[in-house]
């Protein structure tokens, strides 16, 4: 039994002449190219859209975005790996009708043009939308932590900048001595030639260099006003989950419609906790959907009492679990003191009238305390200290609110967690495990929204068909 061979290298083959017939009628790059013909580059503000009278002639910026979407669909995002891609892989030849940039020019575009590309993601969501895919109705709304381009031993803070730059002096102490004892050989005639000076001196060159680094980063620390910085990526912020090691990271919101699984909205921050930017995304989707009132379903991190109020003004409704922090099971709970909103007091489990007492401005919490604490039989259960204190959030009826439409509708954190979360996997997968190729927070929103345009076309693709999203 012999094996399967091959045809011969020399072989004569009358192979197609036209490279439109290597690619398949449905395949996603026809849709890429539709797409971005569809465009007015000039109106998204894209560089260069009109070829100057003089010098030597460039790339429309219409074919670098093409490349850049297909690069991203099939997760080759760096510039030299899509440089290759031109001359060798047949979509990326027909796409680009045998044009092959360098890499400088590919990276460029990107570093040029980042509002520009983070607008046309916001235009394919638009024709989704005038389509009529996008419900618009109903969103979930989660964040992730992406990886930026920076390792984990740039991240600093005061203490540990003095602790390496004392560390330092110290081995730069201990060569000197070494070059000393070394002289002082030398000089007493034991030793012919001076050993391990040219080694020595090396590192104390090296070390000496790695001190004036520490140096400029300790000044540079003292002109801002955060405690840790990560050095080579200031924008980017130490993150991760529970007592995993921090990395240097940006926190990519999205905002996924419930109907479609399309991602409406989208964003990239540098702070790492997601309590604070409930609004600011939720309202960012309801100017992009355009409409009067919109339902959000997200997760506990997003439990923010004054956020969820500033929400419900804009008719925004919000789904979100509260997240309570731990508490001594053996006292009564705050679950357990009732408050009545007509006459603004709280009932204790002793059956005692709780009033308010004070405005805690930090915590934009009402304090409400009752001077029976002291004669109570229920007080062991209640309070080791000499008197309960109830703190309750001047917003705390917008969260009572809230939970009660989780109570009502249990399965709004089912349709949450299967709406918003494959997304994210999808990019991840799509991404490198989820990290990001270029530096600062203004190129890093240009690539997430490469990403997410990119996971758009995909999933419209997959769900309605090339047809339903293809530009006439």
């Amino acid at each position: 039994m012999g094996f399967i061979d091959g045809e011969s290298r020399h072989q004569i083959s009358l192979l197609p002449p036209c490279v439109d017939d290597y690619v398949a009628s449905d395949s996603l790059v026809r849709v890429v190219d539709a797409f971005v013909a569809s465009l007015d580059l000039a109106e998204l503000g894209f560089h260069r859209v009109v070829a100057a009278a003089t010098g030597r002639p460039g790339f429309q910026p219409g074919d670098m975005l093409r490349l850049y979407i297909w690069g991203y669909l099939n997760q080759v995002r760096s510039s030299r790996h899509l440089e290759r891609a031109c001359v060798r892989d047949v979509e990326a030849l027909w796409l680009m009708r045998r044009l092959a940039p360098d890499y400088r020019t590919i990276a460029a575009f990107r570093h040029d043009n980042p509002d520009a590309i983070v607008a046309a993601s916001a235009a394919f969501v638009q024709f989704c939308r005038e389509q009529g895919l996008i419900g618009g109705r109903m969103v979930a709304l989660d964040g992730t932590k992406m990886r930026a381009v920076a390792s984990p031993k740039n991240i600093a803070g005061a203490e540990r900048l003095a602790r390496d730059i004392a560390h330092t002096e110290k081995e730069i102490a201990y060569y000197l001595d070494r070059l000393d004892i070394i002289d002082e050989t030398v000089a007493q005639g034991f030793a012919d030639q001076p050993l391990h000076r040219e080694g020595f001196t090396a590192a104390i060159a090296s070390l000496q260099r790695r001190k004036d680094r520490l140096g400029r980063r300790q000044q540079e620390l003292e002109h801002r006003d955060e405690k840790v910085l990560v050095f080579g990526e200031p924008e980017a912020k130490p993150m991760g989950y529970g007592r995993a090691p921090k990395t240097p990271s940006y926190n990519l919101q999205s905002v996924v419609d419930v109907e479609s699984g399309l991602i409406v909205h989208h964003d990239v921050y540098n702070d790492a906790n997601d309590s604070h930017l409930l609004h600011p995304m939720s309202v960012g989707t309801k100017e992009v959907l355009e409409v009067e009132t919109l339902q959000v379903l997200t997760d506990g991190g997003y439990s923010n009492a004054e956020e969820i109020a500033r929400c419900e003004r804009e008719h925004i409704v919000v789904a979100a679990p509260i997240k309570r922090g731990a508490m001594n099971s053996d006292h009564f709970r705050p679950a357990q003191f009732v408050y009545d909103e007509a006459s603004d007091t709280i009932r204790c489990p002793a059956a005692q009238t709780l009033r308010p007492s004070g405005l805690h401005t930090r915590n934009r919490a009402m304090r409400y305390r009752t001077s029976a604490c002291s004669s109570c039989a229920l007080k062991p259960k209640c309070t080791p200290g000499a008197q309960r204190t109830i703190h309750r959030l001047v917003d705390q009826g917008a969260l009572d609110r809230m939970e009660a439409r989780i109570h009502a509708d249990p399965s709004l954190m089912t349709i949450r967690r299967c709406t918003v979360e494959h997304p994210f996997g999808t990019i991840k997968r799509m991404s490198s495990g989820g990290r990001f190729l270029t530096r600062g927070l203004k190129a890093v929103k240009a690539e997430a929204a490469l990403s997410i345009l990119a996971f758009n076309i995909l999933h419209a693709v997959n769900a309605f068909g090339a047809s339903a999203i293809t530009p006439i």
